[in-house]
């Protein structure tokens, strides 16, 4: 089924449905926490099923992405947005280390038969979609799970690119300025985790063996002064563009800044077009 990527700047045409669209409150068990968050369903068949889109927002999460959830809702996608652990409501204490254990924990709610089948979920077809820490978040998920079906990330922000490169001081400067609206530990507690994504080997420059076959979309901002594309896109770009795959792999730039405040529409559309691509290529 192919997507209807007209539906980005319109309604759909009302025409009696077996079931309406619909909005779902859901909640994620993640390492002993009730992480909260939502699934945005196409109205349809009684038993239809959609490809399924895990939205990961930024940190700490102010440049909310539900307008864009919104808008692939029409095109005919499932799209689940969610808080980590520690952020907006959901239970525990905020780590970077955890917003992707959370993610994982998602995604393997949403491939489960049983609540697929409860929210109308193709679980032969979960992508991510990342903006910022999101992208940081939505690649590492990829780099733990092969059935994903593909990632897309606006602005990926590389959490340990600025401690390899020395530049500490401006990490604890981003953190600092974030952390009145998240529930932490301590500040301490997050330079550590910070610390532990390194040592683990976390960064999006370092990804490239672990997705190098896999779906990817990266989309940079051409004003971004938060997360750059020659430094947190290209590095593994570089990587990848050198790379024979017969995996969908592309990366476009907008002429915008970090949040993408001027181009909704554009970038819903982009990610629809791409997801569409990668549907119709693995038919």
């Amino acid at each position: 089924m192919a997507l209807q990527i007209e539906n980005i700047e319109k309604d759909p045409l009302c025409c009696p449905q077996e079931r309406p669209s619909s909005l779902e409150s859901l909640i994620f068990s993640s390492h002993g926490c009730q992480v909260y968050g939502t699934a945005l369903i196409p109205g349809g068949a009684k038993d239809q099923t959609y490809p399924c889109v895990i939205i990961c927002h930024g940190f700490p999460g102010f440049a909310s992405t539900f307008d864009i959830a919104q808008n692939l809702r029409r095109t005919g996608l499932v799209v689940i947005s969610f808080s980590y652990r520690g952020s907006w409501g959901s239970q525990g204490n905020y780590t970077f280390s955890g917003a992707i254990d959370d993610a994982v924990c998602v995604a393997e709610w949403a491939h489960n038969e049983k609540n697929a089948a409860q929210y109308h979920i193709d679980r032969n077809n979960i992508f991510f979609i990342g903006h910022s820490m999101g992208g940081f978040v939505s690649i590492n998920v990829t780099r733990r799970i092969p059935w994903l079906k593909g990632t897309a990330v606006m602005s990926p922000y590389d959490l340990p690119y600025w401690p390899a490169h020395g530049l500490d001081a401006a990490m604890h400067e981003l953190i600092d300025s974030s952390l009145y609206v998240l529930h932490v530990e301590s500040p301490e507690a997050i330079y550590r985790d910070v610390e532990y994504c390194c040592q683990q080997g976390y960064g999006i420059f370092q990804a490239f063996e672990d997705i190098k076959d896999r779906n990817l979309y990266f989309i940079g901002a051409s004003q971004d002064d938060v997360a750059p594309a020659k430094t947190m896109i290209e590095p593994l770009w570089n990587q990848l563009s050198r790379h024979q795959t017969t995996a969908v792999q592309d990366y476009d730039t907008l002429p915008t800044e970090h949040a993408y405040n001027d181009v909704r529409l554009t970038v819903s559309r982009m990610f629809a077009q791409w997801i569409d691509k990668v549907l119709q290529t693995e038919k």
